[in-house]
């Protein structure tokens, strides 16, 4: 077994989320219409320009958001979870460490409220559902690792079975 392991999972960006880049596009270039309006017509136009730029700006930043591919980092002691959007920036969505988390397996219910999605469809076939104990209460993160990092997981929570005494268990 290994120490560090890091596996990249892509995520297709949808037809909705093009969709949203090319209204924000669309409206930023009909502000840049209502500042030539309203200097030739009235300058009440502005009010219009102000609103479609600020509509543009708002749905461009929410396309750049866009996950495009998420990424996964297994240390004997911490699982981190990061996503790279469409403009290549790459954030931290969550680190969790294993002495906090509860279980590991499969995902064989559906998504709730408050799950922490990291995989491109939760709908697909072998999705995990890592549960953890947070300042928010226990929580659960559903991410879709590879078998290796499957295993990785697996055999720390198999040592740490192994390790509590009768008592604990």
């Amino acid at each position: 077994m290994t120490e560090q392991y890091t596996q990249t999972v892509d995520a297709a960006v949808s037809g909705r989320s093009k969709a949203t880049q090319w209204m924000g596009i669309a409206s930023l270039l009909l502000a840049l219409g209502f500042v030539i309006l309203a200097a030739f017509v009235n300058w009440y136009l502005m009010f219009c320009f102000g609103a479609f730029a600020a509509i543009g700006v708002i749905e461009t930043h929410r396309y750049n958001l866009t996950a495009k591919e998420y990424i996964y980092s297994f240390s004997p002691k911490r699982l981190v979870i990061a996503k790279r959007d469409v403009v290549n920036r790459t954030r931290r969505v969550l680190s969790v460490l294993f002495e906090d988390a509860a279980s590991f397996k499969k995902l064989e219910s559906i998504c709730e409220d408050g799950d922490i999605v990291c995989c491109p469809n939760v709908g697909d076939e072998g999705v995990c559902e890592l549960t953890f104990n947070d300042e928010k209460g226990e929580r659960r993160l559903l991410f879709k690792p590879d078998e290796y990092m499957f295993e990785l997981i697996s055999n720390v929570f198999d040592g740490a079975k192994s390790t509590m005494t009768e008592g604990e268990i």
